[in-house]
């Protein structure tokens, strides 16, 4: 009884996000498949609310897992050609472009499973990429952020729609999945490096959350609403800041700017998440953002001088006449 709740409780939810998105059955869709049980479940919910001519099956091997990868790459192709899907296989040598890049493997596989999905969405002109974080993996990203130097909007979770990238499992727990899973009796295998602790990522995954449920069982709950809590919070800040920012052509290769004064009557909250969304729009994202950073361009704001520049990575500011252009 408590497991068919669970599958009807699943269902509603599916129909409800497709009605939210506004997502008909002649849209296309692109499903960024592994052969996980996260992953499958996704496929063959997808299968249930849409034609499985509209649907794309995208699968990347990081070639990280070498064995497993191919093992991977080959039950795709197969459950693919199988269940008549149309399927795209990408491999990539992430160690070594990370090494060549200088980035996080972690990062730089992100990174190039994302392009990935962007180029096959726009082959086949898709309304939305589909990928099958779940509600765990928000936590850990929350929980990842912390970790890290951070600002207000990586304290959300994973967002649901992102652009053209959708994740319609992040309300969903991996117990709910794998329960689904083996009533359909969905095949699927679990990847063997989600037990390793050499990742960041896996290390959260393996011993700190284990933390939480023994002083909180329902601890996924409070996680799920503090998400809400920072959304809210996080909307409430941005329509704040937006109202401050001034489009203007004025000066070449600047597209808009804010009053000296104006940012200067702020709280210091509010200034500094001005500056996070200047950066992040430079940059598509905060990432790299450190509060040294900030308060560097807070003090470039603040003095007295006029006709001056000021860059960190790509954010190019530019102060004149009490305005700072960017």
């Amino acid at each position: 009884m408590i497991i068919l709740k669970i599958l009807q409780k699943l269902s509603i939810k599916m129909i409800d996000l497709f009605n939210k998105y506004n997502i008909k059955s002649k849209d296309k869709l692109v499903i960024a498949c592994s052969w996980w049980s996260d992953s499958m479940f996704l496929v063959e919910e997808i299968m249930n609310h849409n034609p499985k001519e509209n649907i794309i099956i995208a699968h990347f091997n990081h070639q990280l897992r070498w064995k497993e990868g191919i093992r991977d790459e080959e039950f795709v192709k197969n459950y693919c050609e199988k269940n008549s899907i149309i399927y795209e296989i990408w491999t990539a040598n992430i160690w070594e472009i990370s090494k060549e890049n200088k980035i996080w493997i972690e990062e730089c596989a992100r990174i190039k499973r994302y392009e990935f999905l962007e180029i096959i969405r726009v082959k086949y002109c898709a309304k939305y990429i589909l990928t099958a974080h779940h509600l765990w993996d928000s936590i850990e990203t929350f929980m990842f952020n912390l970790i890290r130097w951070t600002r207000l909007n990586w304290l959300t979770g994973i967002e649901e729609l992102n652009g053209d990238i959708l994740r319609p499992l992040l309300n969903i727990s991996k117990v709910e999945i794998l329960e689904k899973c083996r009533e359909n009796k969905i095949e699927f295998v679990e990847d063997s490096t989600n037990k390793q602790d050499e990742y960041l990522r896996n290390h959260i995954r393996l011993n700190i959350l284990p933390e939480f449920s023994k002083i909180n069982s329902n601890y996924e709950k409070s996680f799920s609403s503090i998400f809400e809590y920072f959304k809210e919070l996080k909307n409430f800040v941005e329509e704040n800041i937006n109202s401050l920012i001034i489009e203007s052509s004025e000066i070449n290769w600047y597209n808009s700017y804010f009053e000296i004064v104006t940012f200067q009557n702020l709280n210091p909250l509010l200034q500094k998440e001005l500056i996070s969304k200047i950066y992040k729009i430079s940059n598509n994202g905060t990432i790299w953002l450190s509060q040294w950073n900030i308060n560097e361009i807070i003090k470039f704001i603040n003095d007295k001088w006029n006709n001056t520049r000021k860059e960190i990575k790509n954010m190019k500011l530019y102060k004149r006449n009490n305005k700072i252009y960017f």
